[in-house]
C-alpha cells in the first residue's frame, strides 16, 4: 500500500512538472514567464503585434551575391506606400545602377550600368522568367519585418522549441513528399516560420514553392523601436531555385514612417533594350 501511494506521487510530481515545464515558457535574460499559447491565440497575437504603418521610407547597406560569386557591396534605398507601391533604388559610389518600381500585379525595371536595360510586364511574367515566385505582397511583407502568415489560406501547425514558436503549414515528412513530386495534389507553398515568444514578432520565415521548386528564407535580426513600429535593422535573404541562389544582406541605416512619398522613374526610352534573362 505503501510502495503504491509512493508511486502515485511520484506520478503526480512528475506529472506536474512536465505540464508546468510545456504551458510556460521563461526568459531567462529578461526573468520573463508566460505561457504557451493554442493556435488561435498566437496567431491573433502575432497578427495583432504587426506593424502598419502607412508610408515608409529607407536606407541602407546591402551584399549581394549570385551564387559563389564574389559579394558586391551596394547601396539601397526603398520607398513605399502600404498596399499599393514600393519603390527599389540601388546605387554603388553614388552611380545608380539599378531601379524598380512594383504595384500590386506588375514591375517595372531599369538596369542602368554596365549597359541600360529595362523589364516593364506582369509580376507573374517576372517570375517566369526568372524561374523564382515574388509578389507584392511578400517583398512588402519583408520590408515590414512581417511573417506573411495574414496571407495564409491554409492552416498551420504550432510547436514550441528552442525557446520560440515554430509554425508550419506541412510537417516535414509531407514536405518531402510534396518537393519530391509524389504528391498527387498541388500545393502552392509550404510555409515556416519562427516567432519570438514574447514579442511575438517573427524571427524567420521560410517559404517553398514547389511548382518551379524555388524558395525564399527571410532572417530578420536586430530590431529596434522607430516611431513605435518594431523594425529589424538587419535582414538576410536566400531566394533560390534549381539552378541559381541569390544571397542578399541588408543592413539598414534609417528608417521612417507615415512621410508621403514620391516615386520618381526614368522615362524608358530608346536608349534602353529589353532584359534578356535568358542571356
Amino acid at each position: 500500500m505503501k510502495i503504491g501511494l509512493l508511486n502515485s506521487i511520484k506520478i503526480l510530481i512528475i506529472g506536474l512538472i512536465f505540464c508546468f515545464s510545456c504551458s510556460t515558457i521563461k526568459n531567462v535574460e529578461d526573468e520573463k514567464t508566460g505561457k504557451i499559447l493554442n493556435e488561435k491565440k498566437l496567431l491573433d497575437s502575432i497578427k495583432s503585434n504587426e506593424i502598419n504603418p502607412n508610408w515608409i521610407r529607407t536606407r541602407g547597406n546591402s551584399l549581394i551575391s549570385i551564387n559563389e560569386d564574389e559579394s558586391q557591396e551596394v547601396e539601397i534605398y526603398i520607398r513605399s506606400k502600404i498596399d499599393s507601391v514600393i519603390w527599389i533604388n540601388i546605387t554603388k559610389y553614388k552611380k545608380k545602377i539599378f531601379r524598380t518600381l512594383f504595384t500590386k500585379d506588375s514591375v517595372k525595371m531599369t538596369i542602368e550600368y554596365p549597359e541600360k536595360l529595362f523589364f516593364d510586364g506582369p509580376i507573374n511574367k517576372l517570375n517566369d522568367l526568372t524561374n523564382l515566385s515574388f509578389s507584392y505582397d511578400l517583398i512588402e511583407e519583408v520590408i515590414i519585418g512581417g511573417s506573411f502568415l495574414k496571407y495564409l489560406d491554409d492552416k498551420f501547425i504550432s510547436h514550441f522549441e528552442k525557446n520560440e514558436y515554430h509554425l508550419l503549414t506541412h510537417r516535414p515528412r509531407k514536405t518531402k513528399r510534396i518537393t519530391s513530386s509524389k504528391n498527387k495534389k498541388p500545393v502552392n507553398y509550404i510555409y515556416q516560420s519562427w516567432i519570438n515568444p514574447f514579442t511575438f514578432k517573427c524571427k524567420r520565415v521560410n517559404l517553398i514553392f514547389p511548382e518551379n521548386n524555388s524558395q525564399i528564407n527571410i532572417v530578420y535580426k536586430n530590431r529596434e523601436d522607430i516611431n513605435g513600429y518594431s523594425t529589424p535593422m538587419n535582414i538576410e535573404i536566400e531566394l533560390s531555385n534549381s539552378e541559381t541562389k541569390y544571397n542578399i544582406t541588408i543592413d539598414f541605416r534609417a528608417t521612417k514612417y507615415d512621410l508621403t512619398q514620391k516615386f520618381p522613374f526614368n522615362k524608358i526610352n530608346s536608349d534602353y533594350k529589353l532584359l534578356n534573362f535568358n542571356e
